[in-house]
């Protein structure tokens, strides 16, 4: 059946790749700031979420951010943040080409940039909060259940296994080669099981295809748990966890700056850029992309039953 798409609704494709194609789609719903708005907007955003499948950014005077999921609220949605912030320059109550910008997030506040390309093209960066590294202990058996919820064998995976992140920890799955990331089959309902196990928000799993010393590209998948999505075209707000990695244990301590291509493997290719301006090396992690803001809403089907 066709989606029912609110009048005040704009679709804006986040983190799209260097051919203006693909994209993680995100609905920007800008709401008011007074008193009962936001509740009513909350409402409304859940019911386009769960139509479309699509999530929802509640987007407050280009300051205040909420997200809105297919099963649920998120603390931090990157992609949709980057959405928000392109609507919100769009339409002027963000201004000043590429000046620093502090928005609030269910996770905290953070620090933005968004300059003009075109009337409907935007680059913008988000500053990540502090990440986090931390080793999972992961024995035989949890080892071939998570192999199979990715369609791998226990010998594909790691000698050691990491949880990584800011707001929403992901279990990093480091591979050796790039036909095994494509080849990748997902059991969403195992991933749910073996992510709560783990301790984490979604299973990311990647791999390096070049790196120097302080740069590198990497192939990547996610598979999130618990917000309706089987795989995420993009993972902004994960970005900065694999460059932590890289930093740490993958030996390359001097990597300032990290491109990411995912969303391939789903045919919506997507473009994501990771740099480290701190001398920290747990905080100053910018990622950013480009967004395009749609003319007119697409024709949105539900993806669901």
């Amino acid at each position: 059946m066709t989606a029912i798409v609110l009048a005040e609704a704009r679709y804006a494709r986040a983190f799209i790749s260097a051919a203006a194609r693909g994209g993680n789609p995100t609905w920007v719903l800008p709401v008011g700031m007074e008193p009962g708005a936001s509740a009513a907007a909350v409402d409304m955003a859940r019911a386009l979420a769960r139509e479309t499948s699509v999530e929802v950014t509640l987007e407050a005077a280009g300051r205040d951010f909420r997200f809105i999921a297919p099963d649920g609220e998120l603390s931090l949605c990157l992609h949709g943040l980057l959405g928000g912030l392109a609507l919100a320059r769009s339409e002027g109550r963000i201004t000043g080409e590429g000046r620093a910008v502090a928005v609030t997030t269910p996770s905290g506040e953070l620090t933005a940039r968004v300059e003009v390309v075109d009337a409907m093209t935007f680059e913008v960066s988000v500053e990540l909060g502090r990440q986090l590294l931390s080793p999972v202990e992961v024995g035989p058996e949890m080892r071939a259940a998570l192999a199979a919820a990715l369609g791998l064998t226990p010998g594909d995976l790691p000698a050691r296994l990491w949880n990584a992140g800011g707001a929403r920890l992901k279990t990093l799955i480091p591979l050796e080669r790039r036909e095994r990331l494509k080849a990748m089959t997902v059991d969403p309902a195992a991933v749910e099981r073996i992510a709560a196990q783990l301790g984490c928000t979604g299973l990311y799993a990647f791999v390096v295809e070049h790196a120097d010393a302080t740069r590198a590209h990497l192939a990547v998948r996610h598979f999130p748990a618990g917000i309706g999505i089987v795989e995420d075209p993009a993972t902004g707000g994960s970005a900065a966890a694999p460059a932590l990695w890289l930093r740490r244990v993958g030996g390359h301590p001097g990597l300032e700056h990290l491109t990411l291509a995912q969303g391939e493997d789903m045919g919506r290719p997507c473009r994501l850029v990771v740099e480290h301006t701190g001398d920290d090396d747990a905080t100053g992690w910018r990622v950013g992309g480009r967004v395009v803001l749609e003319p007119s809403p697409p024709v949105v089907r539900s993806g669901r039953g």
